[in-house]
């Protein structure tokens, strides 16, 4: 399955944002969580029972880490295609 990174619209809505678990066991947070966030987009082949080191290397990209929650969220605005967004709450001027 292709990764269609930055195409509006590809996710169909069902692409997210998670905090990225330590391991999976059976679909299941094993060991709690890293700190960091992950981009989990089903529609580019992407299994979210999954863990981090248990997908291939090109998911592995898409789903970053990013160190920080900002960083998760530019990065999956980037995926979907939303990268110009501005984050809820944001001042403007």
């Amino acid at each position: 399955m292709a990764i269609c990174h930055g195409v509006a619209g590809h996710d169909n809505g069902i692409a997210f944002l998670r905090a990225q678990p330590v391991g999976m066991i059976d679909g299941l947070v094993d060991g709690g969580y890293t700190g960091r966030y992950e981009v989990i987009c089903p529609v580019c082949g992407d299994d979210p029972d999954l863990s981090y080191d248990q997908v291939p290397p090109d998911l592995q990209r898409l789903r970053g880490p990013s160190e920080s929650l900002a960083g998760g969220l530019a990065a999956f605005h980037a995926h979907v295609g939303l990268a110009d967004a501005a984050p809820t709450g944001a001042a403007t001027t």
